[in-house]
């Protein structure tokens, strides 16, 4: 019954087969309220994260900002459950259409950056269509076991329907920088958050404008410097009701990995993150702290 259990999944899954569409925002706004106020530490993370990216905010605009994010995030989910149980379907816009041609053309292994917003588990079995190889995607493990079988037995599902489509977990002990590496040397496509430190990931902290420090993981960024993989930014972001927009941006311009020589990768990678972010703020869908200001006079 908790934030993270399996039984409002179930519940929700069951109800979208005699809900009517018209009900949906009384009973999503109901059902978001409750959670909002029972996930106490994700909604002060999330005010946090909004007063940081926003320091012109007070601490109840930030609160507001806050109920966005969770009211958006509640829209999504029903979003995906009502297209995998057949009762809805979703439209589809693209912004960066050349981008994302390129990318399906390329012949070389290809690293998609994206982050936890819009509805990025209905996006990427269905652009997986469009490429001639094998899409992986890179996702953390539910924190309840329940919930995990559930999810489980829905990424099944979407890899049978969609053959090249896959899904790794990041668990700790499963090599998974190597498994990833090797699938790029064979000229397949990652998919990887680079915005969510969850778990035993290891992260870094970075500088990405004056006074604004995010905390990101590694893993993703020192993948595309390891194999040296063209990286695309991609972002889905709702647009309205179920109606979605793919956002490509030209693959990033990494500089050349030195040894024991600093650079602005980190930089550069934390801002490709941040400029979206910064202007779909209402849509990111991160529950930890990852956004810190530091005082002006501090050392």
């Amino acid at each position: 019954m908790g934030v993270f259990g399996d039984l409002p999944t179930r519940f929700l899954s069951h109800a979208l087969h005699v809900t009517p569409w018209f009900l949906e925002p009384v009973l999503i706004g109901g059902w978001t309220f409750g959670f909002f106020m029972i996930a106490r530490s994700q909604r002060l993370a999330v005010a946090g994260n909004l007063r940081a990216l926003h320091p012109g905010w007070g601490a109840w605009r930030a609160r507001l900002g806050a109920w966005r994010v969770f009211w958006n995030f509640a829209l999504t989910f029903v979003d995906a459950k009502r297209c995998e149980s057949g009762t809805g379907a979703i439209d589809w816009a693209v912004d960066g259409l050349a981008e994302l041609e390129d990318l399906a053309k390329r012949k070389e292994g290809c690293i998609i950056l994206t982050a936890h917003m819009g509805n990025y588990d209905i996006a990427a079995p269905i652009f997986a269509t469009r490429f001639n190889r094998t899409l992986y995607t890179v996702r953390a493990p539910e924190r309840e076991p329940e919930t995990q079988k559930l999810r489980d037995a829905e990424i099944r599902l979407k890899e049978e329907r969609n053959p090249n489509f896959r899904t790794l977990y990041n668990e700790d002990g499963n090599l998974l920088g190597i498994e990833l590496a090797r699938l790029l040397g064979e000229g397949n496509i990652v998919a990887v958050q680079g915005d969510r430190v969850l778990f035993d990931v290891s992260p870094m902290l970075v500088e990405v404008e004056p006074g604004l420090m995010m905390r990101l993981p590694k893993g993703p960024l020192f993948l595309a410097r390891a194999t040296h993989a063209p990286c695309f930014p991609l972002f889905i972001v709702r647009d309205t009701w179920r109606r979605y927009r793919v956002v490509v941006l030209p693959p990033l311009e990494l500089p050349p990995r030195l040894r024991g020589v600093a650079d602005d990768s980190e930089k550069i990678w934390a801002a490709t993150i941040l400029g979206v972010v910064r202007k779909y703020w209402q849509q990111w869908y991160v529950f930890e702290p990852l956004l810190t200001r530091v005082p002006e006079n501090s050392e």
